[in-house]
């Protein structure tokens, strides 16, 4: 395995890789076939060049050079773009405001070429609307062999609605999450084990507040930290009070990555959960105002937090703690933390695809489009724009490339080793095995120095975990009802959390009623009615 790396690092200064996704060509298939140069052959360049539009990520991210106009969107296209004649040009996508972006570029008609999102439900309502233009089983063996073989049937299916190929889905090589991690340095001041089931747990919470281990005073200390209850980031929040005998049927109704269940049992148990930390003052008191998690992200570099989802490279969490509080020691909190003594863990793991890619209906060069998409597929590419330069971004050790830490160069990679231009074709860096893409993964995503702690975590999340149920068709209520549901969600939450414990049956019966009324009902209505016809 470390020879073939080496051969693709001697291959891989020739090329590089992107990615992001499909938006704005032609008016049909047939119009956009006539206005390709039909004359080329499949890997010579355009005989009068065209561009193709590609979408790109941008997280804000001071510092950074424009995600637009970089060293690396340079890169790409002195390669990919000399070699075939073609100009790529980058349109900037908000992360934060994603979909809003794509619908007002839709409306004006001047969305890209590529038209993405990571979230299935969302990838759907572009497809109902009529935003994409198939792609042929031909065209991928014509223009995209390699990335083709590289997805494979298993992953491509996920692209597939009423029997055509309207997105072709990024590879998912790592199917865990991210754990939660504890402050082990405070268990260790207080004479405490790990936790390893509810009851534990929360006599670790209370010890947090009542003993303040960590020396930051009674009012400051914050035992399990908290951020905006977004919809998107709780749907997955009731697995800990799932009961171990749940349905394939029930799973099925409401399991989901984009809208809390709020009138499922289990949903309600959790809530109940929260409610009482919080009127106990274990949780983040105002993490309802902390909308996008500066503020816990700010309690926990300073010290005050106890247990927390493990930070990433970026922005450096833990890295300020560590300088912060030099004695700062952490373990991964056991997926059985918060499950009652003996029962086994449940968990979400995500399908074996990453981003989801459609090409814009309007499209002109659709061909252009999947060779810009092979060529990124290509692991001499790949490497290149994973990696960097030898010597400057990275330096082989073991034949696995290891990152230069602060490198600052004009040639720096953007966010993530430049995870929004190749996670169009993979979510993650490949090589050769699952501990070795692990590995990687840790070092181009973990906080420096924490590697085995992101490594130790994402082990911890696939306990018990599976893969929410994938049905055969868009579930067209929820595309309509996802928006009006994430905010009802974000209200009600927020209110019956921080509300008294006496009040709690009454303001769930409530906010669950509204909820129900306010389009989840018809959810959960559609996805039984596609759920038994699958089962015919």
């Amino acid at each position: 395995m470390n020879k073939k790396l080496l051969k693709i690092v001697s291959v891989a200064m020739l090329t590089t890789v992107i990615v992001s996704s499909l938006a704005g060509c032609g008016s049909s298939k047939e119009s956009a076939d006539s206005t390709s140069d039909s004359s080329v052959a499949v890997d010579a360049p355009y005989k009068k060049q065209v561009e193709i539009k590609i979408p790109i990520y941008d997280r804000g991210i001071q510092g950074q050079a424009p995600v637009d106009n970089n060293y690396w969107t340079k890169y790409i296209n002195d390669t990919f773009g000399k070699k075939y004649n073609v100009k790529v040009t980058y349109v900037t996508i908000p992360r934060t405001t994603d979909v809003d972006k794509f619908n007002m570029l839709l409306a004006s008609g001047d969305a890209p070429d590529i038209i993405f999102s990571y979230d299935y439900t969302t990838a759907s309502s572009f497809y109902t609307r009529g935003a994409f233009q198939e792609v042929t089983k031909s065209e991928l063996d014509k223009y995209a062999p390699n990335l083709e073989k590289t997805l494979g049937a298993d992953v491509l299916k996920y692209g597939v609605f009423d029997g055509k190929q309207m997105l072709i889905p990024a590879k998912r090589p790592l199917v865990g999450g991210i754990s939660n991690v504890i402050r082990q340095d405070w268990l260790d001041k207080l004479g405490l084990k790990v936790p390893t089931n509810r009851d534990e747990y929360y006599a670790v919470l209370k010890a947090f507040k009542e003993k303040d281990p960590g020396k930051v005073g009674a009012n400051n200390v914050i035992p399990q930290g908290l951020s905006s209850m977004s919809a998107a980031g709780s749907a997955n929040m009731n697995y800990a009070f799932r009961p171990a005998n749940v349905s394939a049927e029930e799973f099925a109704m409401y399991s989901d990555v984009v809208i809390p269940s709020l009138s499922w049992k289990p949903t309600e148990d959790t809530l109940k959960w929260d409610n009482k930390l919080f009127n106990e003052g274990l949780i983040s008191p105002e993490f309802v105002l902390d909308k996008d998690g500066t503020k816990l992200q700010a309690d926990i570099s300073n010290g005050k937090v106890g247990v927390f989802l493990m930070p990433l490279k970026t922005p450096p969490v833990l890295q300020t703690l560590v300088k912060n509080v030099p004695t700062a020691k952490f373990t991964v909190l056991p997926a059985s933390a918060l499950l009652p003594k003996g029962q086994a863990p449940q968990a979400f793991a995500y399908a074996p695809y990453g981003m989801l890619s459609g090409i814009n209906k309007k499209c002109k060069h659709p061909d252009a489009v999947l060779k810009y998409m092979d060529w990124m597929s290509k692991s001499e590419n790949l490497f290149v724009l994973q990696n960097g330069v030898a010597g400057k971004n990275y330096n082989l050790k073991g034949g696995l490339p290891v990152e230069v830490a602060n490198y600052a160069g004009e040639d720096k990679l953007n966010f993530s080793s430049n995870k929004d231009m190749w996670g169009l074709v993979t979510e993650q860096k490949e090589f050769g095995s699952v501990d070795e893409n692990l590995k990687m993964d840790a070092t181009a995503k973990g906080a420096p120095g924490f590697e085995k702690l992101y490594i130790d975590g994402y082990k911890e999340t696939l306990i018990g975990a599976k893969p929410n149920f994938m049905f055969n068709k868009p579930v067209t209520s929820l595309t309509k009802n996802s928006k009006t549901l994430g905010s009802k969600w974000e209200e009600a939450s927020a209110k019956i959390v921080m509300g008294k414990v006496s009040e709690f049956d009454a303001l769930y019966a409530k906010y669950s009623k509204d909820y129900l009324t306010s389009g989840y009902q018809e959810v959960i209505n559609e996805r039984k009615s596609i759920y038994e016809g699958m089962k015919k």
